[in-house]
């Protein structure tokens, strides 16, 4: 299934498929920030001072979310880029190598 697959042919996919991660992690991640970013309000009877509002917000912790996977997919991004580019300049010192050209 991959015989007729080069090293080349294999890097072209890396950039497209870096694109996907960075694009798709940093989506996932503003819909991970609202989804979980809110704030929730109840009203508690308190005896002696009668009805209070209390509120929860969960809006660091999204944040902190928001962070950690757009920056999970920044790095995933970057890997693969760097992955692309390294198997770029392996093609080359193969061919270079099977062409005979460093020889002296």
């Amino acid at each position: 299934m991959f015989r007729g697959v080069t090293i080349r042919d294999f890097a072209g996919w890396l950039a497209p498929l870096a694109v996907i991660v960075f694009v798709g992690g940093w989506v996932l991640a503003v819909i991970a920030f609202l989804a979980i970013g809110s704030e929730t309000c109840t009203t508690v009877q308190v005896p002696v001072a009668g009805p209070i509002r209390a509120c929860t917000d969960t809006s660091a912790t999204s944040v902190v979310l928001l962070t950690v996977i757009g920056f999970g997919a920044t790095l995933g991004a970057l890997f693969l880029f760097g992955l692309r580019y390294l198997l770029g300049v392996l093609a080359d010192i193969e061919a270079n190598t099977r062409s005979g050209g460093s020889r002296r």
